[in-house]
């Protein structure tokens, strides 16, 4: 039986997966994050949590500070792992990230394409600028402790309970600092639109990813998919999973039913969105075609 390359963890291991979905995390934020997605998405979808350096199962590796060399790491590591299975470099994939995440999902994609590798079928971004998140609404890594925590308390990435843990900080602390470190490293350029489809989530009061600006995304990708606004703020799927996974779902039936390399043969689910990649309008606040 094969086993999982390091810098992945499948929480259920979906052999007989239509797709592949990498998640990848946001600042501070490890493979955890998507350890309830598994129940939520359905049986042709393999959800495999992206390992950052500095986390757990990977300790001993210094956290990434820059968000290119980040995603030159990810992009060999995403081609090898294809390429050293061929059964499952067959199978299309997908990206998504939340904040950070969507950050690194973006420059990943911009780094496959370099290489000329092949792209993700569905290119998922959640709470990020294209332009970049304001430095004076995110944590700087410079501040001392107290108030590096307090301000990444404040945006909704320290839960209480860790707040209060020495223990908790002194661990989770140091991966926040580098992580934030690697976003102020993003220098925005213009660059063509990407070849790929590209679906773009937000929270109606996040201030660090106002609507506005997410939905800068159109123009810098031919085939816009749509932005979808769930009420509140930069940390809405914790309260909107269920509906978040549901819209992603829908997004991945549209672009593997559509003819291409990443289409399958057998129909991938029911799940179905509309010509402006409206999905149940009743699960979420807004949707942007």
């Amino acid at each position: 039986m094969a086993t999982q390359p390091s810098w992945y963890l499948a929480f259920e291991p979906r052999p007989a997966a239509r797709v592949h979905l990498y998640g990848l995390p946001f600042a501070g934020g490890g493979v955890s994050m998507f350890r309830p997605w598994a129940r939520h998405l359905p049986p042709w979808v393999e959800l495999r949590a992206v390992r950052l350096p500095g986390r757990p199962g990977r300790h001993r590796q210094a956290p990434f500070t820059d968000c290119e060399e980040a995603a030159r790491w990810l992009a060999d590591a995403l081609t090898e792992s294809r390429a050293g299975d061929p059964a499952a470099g067959a199978v299309p994939y997908a990206v998504f990230g939340h904040s950070m995440g969507a950050l690194l999902g973006y420059r990943l994609t911009r780094a496959l394409l370099r290489d000329g590798a092949p792209p993700p079928a569905l290119l998922a971004l959640a709470a990020w600028p294209v332009r970049g998140a304001a430095a004076a609404l995110t944590p700087d890594p410079a501040d001392p402790d107290d108030r590096f925590a307090a301000t990444l308390r404040s945006l909704g990435g320290l839960p209480p309970e860790m707040a209060d843990d020495p223990d908790a900080l002194a661990l989770t602390l140091p991966v926040a600092r580098a992580d934030f470190t690697l976003c102020r490293s993003y220098a925005y350029r213009a660059e063509p639109p990407l070849p790929v489809p590209v679906t773009v989530f937000g929270g109606t009061a996040d201030a660090v990813a106002p609507p506005g600006e997410l939905a800068e995304w159109r123009a810098h990708t031919r085939d816009f998919l749509g932005l979808r606004l769930f009420e509140g703020g930069h940390f809405f799927p914790r309260e909107h999973l269920p509906e978040l996974t549901a819209a992603l779902t829908a997004d991945l039936a549209r672009v593997l039913g559509r003819p291409g390399p990443a289409s399958r043969r057998d129909p991938v689910g029911t799940a179905s969105a509309g010509a402006s990649g409206d999905v149940t309008p009743a699960a979420f606040a807004t949707s942007v075609p």
